[in-house]
């Protein structure tokens, strides 16, 4: 796992240099907490620390801030769902989206756990508390109830994850957590814990579990060839969205900062450094 506890440490102190500097200057922006690391070390790589605070927060907040005028750029986790994207047109501006790495949502055990892989359906069961006990997932040797963890609802990721999943309703057995950093912590302090995050919540204690598209499919692990191809069951990609339009919200900060996310040559390797995939 890349420093996801300091990244969280590191906004709140760029946030407090940012205030001191130049207090009535600064752009806040919102978006995918996955993506926050790579946000963070990009401001700071381009020089814009001291005009530009990233809050991260979930890819939710980071649409609803593009729709409501808020701010012109938003990191995401998910592609912008269709009504938004209708909405910002009403409004007389474009959402236009970049594909700027791709990741896999990684599904996180305890590393003492013996499974090994779990099957979309499983998946499903176990998040909408149909399956709450180790002993009914195959392949499981450990007994006793199933800790489940979840990001949260402005989480892309959770997104991502109901849909390739087929969740519609999380069950009540299941428990929300704001962070990557959390379920990281989760999965690797408590050894019944299962937990859904970005790849970049393998630390020290946890491990991945390969996933299988049903049964009788074979378990494909979580690595940059499985993403790469979208073989791995829960591959995705990220995205840089900007709005384009006589109305674009966008100040000169976004805009400089968004000639950097999308210069490869300058965010490929802030985003292997965070242990994410370029796109080829």
């Amino acid at each position: 796992m890349r420093k996801n506890s300091i990244v969280l440490s590191t906004i709140f102190v760029t946030s407090l240099l940012s205030l001191t500097v130049k207090a009535d200057n600064i752009t806040h922006f919102k978006g995918s907490d996955t993506m926050a690391g790579i946000m963070t070390d990009a401001i700071f790589a381009s020089g814009l620390n001291n005009e530009i605070v990233y809050e991260g927060g979930g890819s939710g907040l980071g649409e609803t801030a593009l729709l409501n005028g808020e701010q012109g750029i938003a990191p995401m986790s998910r592609a912008m769902k269709t009504d938004v994207v209708n909405a910002l047109k009403v409004k007389g501006v474009e959402a236009v989206g970049h594909v700027v790495a791709l990741d896999g949502i990684g599904i996180f055990v305890n590393s003492s756990n013996t499974v090994s892989g779990i099957d979309l359906a499983t998946l499903k069961s176990v998040y909408t508390c149909a399956t709450t006990k180790w002993e009914k997932i195959p392949g499981s040797t450990k007994t006793g109830d199933i800790k489940a963890f979840r990001r949260n609802d402005a989480s892309g990721t959770t997104d991502t994850f109901k849909n390739l999943v087929g969740v519609k309703e999380f069950g009540s057995c299941v428990q929300v957590l704001a962070e990557t950093s959390d379920i990281a912590e989760k999965t690797a302090t408590e050894a019944d814990a299962i937990g859904y995050s970005g790849a970049t919540a393998k630390k020290e204690g946890n491990s991945s579990l390969s996933v299988a598209l049903n049964a009788t499919s074979k378990y494909v692990p979580l690595n940059v060839n499985t993403v790469r191809s979208f073989e791995y069951p829960l591959a995705r990609k990220l995205y840089i969205y900007e709005v384009k339009g006589n109305k674009s919200p966008n100040s000169s900060e976004e805009k400089l900062l968004n000639s950097y996310l999308l210069d490869r040559s300058f965010l490929d390797p802030i985003v292997q450094d965070h242990e994410f995939y370029t796109i080829d």
